[in-house]
């Protein structure tokens, strides 16, 4: 696959974009910040833009420092830095190609979370996250109280399918249920999530439900995290790759089949779209390919 380099213009201008992430439709997806050129500001002043940006996250542009990577991009919130964030990822790629910074093929992107590669392959953008690490499954009565502060009756809960805690940077709760239609009437206690979180380790609760048709594998999902203070979050991609490991260890993937369409947000009228090819090698698990669309919603410069 062509390895394609990406230069950035040192012109000390912040240049900054709105951009909708996991999906073609403006306005709906998970919306991302993406701020150019962004060498040179310190952690407090990045801290600052993306609290005045804090109805998404912020992605913050760099160049690459090392041969081993191409672009640096930073993530923060309103409230902290985080080591990734998979829909701010897709919009950051969107804005360099379409700001002629990049094209078609691969880079690679470092981040506090580490380098992985970036692909864009006509206009989806897709990157690839290793195996993150499931947790045993949580003990029934604490999944009876975590599904209590979600508003998820006990008949609700899957059956079959244990709630797990995995862990990639961050960490999420994977709590399957047996209806996506339960999605609709959720109603999360928010300050029970959080003190549940702090108790079980986790910072976000990732509700969802499997369904196959004519051997089509798809996901409904909804995700809280009030504990990063975004009380639901429109559509995940890092989640998503939790879950593509989740889904392969309990065996739900037909081998012919590897790859599914994540649907989130539509509770929110977000809806998003999240593509997920899953690599395996002699039975393992080894990575997932998370992939989507972004659409750049407005573009100005920072005074």
């Amino acid at each position: 696959m062509a390895h394609t380099s990406v230069c950035l213009a040192g012109d000390f201008i912040l240049r900054i974009f709105q951009v909708d992430g996991f999906t073609d439709i403006p306005f709906t997806g998970n919306p991302a910040t993406v701020i150019l050129d962004a060498e040179g500001q310190s952690d407090s002043q990045l801290q600052t833009l993306a609290r005045e940006f804090s109805h998404a996250e912020t992605a913050f542009v760099l160049a690459g420092n090392s041969a081993d990577h191409d672009i640096r991009l930073r993530f923060f919130n309103s409230r902290k830095e985080a080591p990734f964030v998979g829909h701010a990822t897709i919009a950051a790629h969107a804005v360099l190609l379409a700001a002629g910074r990049r094209g078609p093929g691969i880079c690679r992107q470092y981040s506090n979370a580490g380098i992985l590669d970036v692909t864009i392959r006509d206009s989806t953008i897709e990157f690839r996250q290793t195996r993150p690490q499931l947790d045993a499954p949580l003990p029934l009565k604490t999944t009876q109280r975590i599904a209590a502060a979600l508003g998820i009756t006990l008949e609700e809960l899957h059956k079959n399918l244990p709630t797990r805690l995995a862990r990639k940077g961050s960490s999420r709760l994977l709590i399957p249920i047996c209806d996506p239609r339960a999605l609709n009437s959720l109603t999360p206690k928010y300050e029970i999530l959080v003190e549940l979180g702090r108790e079980i380790g986790t910072e976000g609760f990732f509700v969802f439900a499997v369904n196959r048709i004519d051997g089509i594998l798809s996901t409904h999902s909804r995700m809280f995290c009030p504990a990063l203070g975004i009380l639901e979050d429109p559509v995940s991609g890092n989640a998503h790759s939790m879950l593509a490991a989740y889904l392969w260890e309990h065996a739900l993937f037909e081998s012919e089949f590897e790859c599914f369409i994540g649907y989130q947000g539509l509770q929110m009228l977000r809806p998003g779209k999240v593509s997920v090819r899953i690599e395996i090698a002699q039975g393992e698990f080894l990575a997932a390919q998370i992939g989507g669309n972004a659409v750049i919603v407005s573009e100005g410069v920072l005074l």
